[in-house]
């Protein structure tokens, strides 16, 4: 089941996943510190109505959770999918494509949705490619 997350436990499980999320990257990222640890960050956001976190929660275990939090780009007004995980347990089974669809449903009166994603992760590339997400922009980085 799908709920908007408006609670305090909630929302640290889902800091949790968000955890979970950043760590995964480091495949993509070897700047990211293996030892982050998000804390409090979703007990924040849910104060802010506008902001969206929902999760999918299967017999009282949150399995994934998507945030969205509101933009305004060239004087237009949308929604950042800043956030989409699905613990690994649990993948393969629609749950990120059931919280795309949902979130999708929940956003009323944009111009846009935006997300950004790692540029090596093609799995969630194809996934929002299959939402009809497009290439929009691409940002280059050099390390030094």
């Amino acid at each position: 089941m799908i709920i908007r997350v408006l609670d305090e436990e909630r929302a640290s499980t889902c800091d949790m996943l968000l955890t979970k999320l950043i760590q995964d990257e480091r495949q993509y990222d070897n700047s990211i510190d293996k030892d982050f640890v998000v804390n409090n960050y979703f007990k924040n956001t849910i104060k802010n109505e506008n902001n969206i976190l929902l999760c999918y929660e299967e017999d009282n275990i949150i399995k994934g959770y998507i945030y969205l939090k509101p933009v305004n780009s060239d004087n237009q007004n949308g929604y950042l999918i800043d956030g989409l995980y699905v613990d690994i347990a649990y993948r393969n089974n629609g749950i990120a494509t059931k919280l795309i669809d949902n979130a999708l449903t929940i956003i009323k009166d944009v111009d846009f949705i935006d997300i950004n994603v790692m540029s090596q992760n093609i799995d969630a590339i194809n996934l929002y490619k299959k939402f009809g997400f497009n290439e929009f922009k691409i940002s280059l980085r050099k390390n030094i």
